[in-house]
Order: C-alpha cells, then structure tokens, then sequence
C-alpha cells in the first residue's frame, strides 16, 4: 500500500522509505525514516553512549540508541531492570515499562526536564539476536502529540541486520 494514501490525523506523518543506519559499533540497522530525517553529525560529543543518532530536519524530533552485547547481561530482563534504574536516577522518574505484546520489548514514555528545556521521551528496550537495546525518541513537551505517531512508526521498524 502506499504510504501516501494511508490516512492519517497526524499533519507530521511523512512518507517513508527504509534506510540501513550503520552505528559506531560496526552494526548495521534498517529503520523506515521520513525523507526530512537524516544522521545527526558529531553525536557522540553529546552522549558517547550513543551507537547512532538521527534527527528531523527542523532538529525538532530525535531518536537515538544504545547497544550492549547480550554476552555482558543475564537477560533482557535484568538489562530491563538496569535501564529502568539508570532512568530513575538520571531523570527522576518513576515510569514503569510495560511490555510490547508479541516482542521481546518493552516501552515507556515520560516527560522529563533536560538542561532547562521540557522533553518528552519515548522509550524501548529490546532484545535483538545479539544485543540489547535502549532505542529512544524525544521532542519538546509542546511538539509531543503532534509528533509521538512519528516517532513511534519511525522506532517500531527498527530492525538490527
């Protein structure tokens, strides 16, 4: 079906086509991007924990990953329970990830206050054939109903190669 005649109630929602990203590890990863995305340059200056990151154009919606050997943890739910912790402390926030039905992944979403500015995230954790992975999407708390279908499409066509 073409994307194009998809009816949709958000204005943000663009045409996509599926884009391989290859992060700072060497993986290589598909992901369905709008044609205003692309690679946001010098990434790791602002969270070297990143393996990639992508923006839209306007630099107004972001998404990002973190990924870890599955070598390195129990499970996914022991690297779960890690993240959740991490996210507590680093945002003060008591949100609970609940499972995606029929995945090996679970999502959150929460406001957070990030050097001044009001941001909204949404978060994933997953488990991929050999790594786990923090995939996570924000924009400004004013841009977020406007763009939570965006990024939510946009992280649930991520797919490690």
């Amino acid at each position: 079906m073409n994307q194009e005649s998809k009816a949709s109630s958000s204005e943000s929602a663009l045409p996509s086509s599926e884009q391989t990203i290859t992060g700072v590890s060497g993986t290589n990863y598909k992901i369905a991007l709008p044609s205003n995305w692309q690679e946001v340059p010098d990434f790791t200056s602002l969270n070297p924990d990143n393996d990639f990151m992508l923006s839209d154009a306007l630099e107004t919606k972001y998404l990002a990953a973190v990924v870890e050997s599955k070598q390195d943890f129990a499970d996914l739910e022991t690297y779960l329970g890690l993240v959740q912790e991490n996210l507590a402390t680093s945002f003060d926030t008591t949100a609970t990830f609940l499972p995606i039905p029929d995945t090996k992944a679970y999502f959150v979403d929460f406001p957070a206050t990030v050097e001044g500015l009001n941001i909204h995230y949404i978060y994933y954790v997953l488990e991929t054939k050999n790594n786990y992975v923090q995939l996570y999407g924000w924009t400004l708390e004013s841009l977020y109903d406007s763009s939570k279908e965006e990024l939510t499409a946009i992280m649930n066509s991520f797919k490690e190669e």
